[in-house]
């Protein structure tokens, strides 16, 4: 069963998935229980379970991307891959990734996808997932659903907490173009007003003038850059944003 899903490019087996029951009826001899199956493949190393129903696939030639991973347990789900992983595959960031931010309409539990990667699932409304600027790709032939550039910074400046690396911000705001700032600006406005204030600090930092929209905000409320951290850094008196 692993090598018929990693001949097929799926990184993950899912037990109650379309997939997995076409996988079963041409691998599985009739009358093999699937359980009995998936503990022999456990034991023997091939896959690894990481919740009930799910198994990694270990393929013993090269090691499997972790966005790969964590696309494939919702592939049958509206899903995005965000933040930090979105912004690696985008090559905006070369630091380590150790947690694979998703996004979901509902929430799951978290999932360790190793000792060194953790899956954490967020949740955002239907609708806004489904308007995200999100497209679905292969890495390395696995099939992903990745969000662009620009959807992974607007998360990170709406949900700070989904960013870990959140201090490269301005770094990759000063590698934006002038038309993808101004997206970005707008996708930042069109979520709350504190994403808005936040890209107006960083593009400070980033050296950038804010594009035409973002430079006539005038905000009222005090908002941290980094609500995630518990304290207070300098402060900007035009963006009323803690950094």
């Amino acid at each position: 069963m692993p090598d018929w899903y990693l001949r097929h490019r799926v990184a993950v087996i899912d037990v109650g998935s379309a997939e997995f029951r076409r996988a079963r009826a041409e691998v599985v001899p009739p009358g093999y229980s699937a359980d009995v199956c998936l503990r022999r493949l456990v034991a023997a190393g091939r896959v690894r379970r990481i919740g009930r129903g799910l198994y990694l696939v270990l393929d013993p030639v090269r090691e499997t991307s972790p966005i790969a991973m964590a696309s494939a347990i919702f592939a049958e789900t509206l899903h995005y891959v965000t933040t930090d992983a979105a912004l690696a595959y985008h090559g905006l960031i070369d630091q380590p990734v150790a947690t694979i931010t998703v996004v979901l309409a509902r929430a799951r539990r978290p999932i360790s996808l190793g000792p060194a990667t953790a899956l954490r699932p967020v949740t955002l409304d239907e609708a806004r997932i489904a308007a995200a600027d999100a497209f679905e790709t292969t890495l390395d032939g696995f099939r992903i659903r990745v969000a662009g550039r620009e959807q992974a910074v607007v998360d990170a400046l709406a949900e700070p907490r989904w960013m870990v690396h959140a201090d490269l911000l301005p770094e990759i705001l000063a590698a934006f173009s002038d038309e993808e700032i101004g997206r970005t600006a707008a996708g930042a406005m069109a979520r709350t007003t504190a994403a808005a204030q936040r890209l107006g600090y960083l593009l400070e930092e980033a050296g950038k003038a804010p594009p035409p929209p973002l430079a006539e905000v005038r905000p009222v409320r005090v908002v941290w850059l980094r609500p995630q951290s518990g304290r207070r850094g300098p402060y900007s008196t035009r963006w009323r944003v803690y950094g």
